[in-house]
């Protein structure tokens, strides 16, 4: 009887475990946006990169980017010519 118990807890302990690792798998985002100066012009060309992957976009005509299966604590880093780089984070 003891060991049908101990079987039956750690079963659905185990489902526990494994429902909450398919809900840290599910916290990626699709991130947009417009990049613009200090006068509100937006920017052609800036790139856009999660930090520790390779995973990027550059800026359109109109400023706008959009990237997807981010994840939502990550973090951007933002580089365009003859301006300081930035760091941003994401907050999903």
């Amino acid at each position: 009887m003891k060991r049908k118990i101990l079987n039956l807890l750690k079963g659905t302990l185990f489902l526990l475990f494994w429902t909450f690792s398919l809900c840290t798998f599910a916290q990626n985002v699709t991130i947009t946006g417009i990049v613009t100066d200090t006068e509100g012009e937006s920017l052609v060309g800036v790139t856009l990169l999660v930090q520790g992957s390779n995973q990027g976009t550059v800026t359109d005509i109109n400023g706008r980017f959009t990237l997807s299966n981010v994840p939502s604590n990550g973090t951007l880093e933002v580089t365009y010519v003859g301006m300081q780089r930035q760091v941003v984070p994401i907050n999903g």
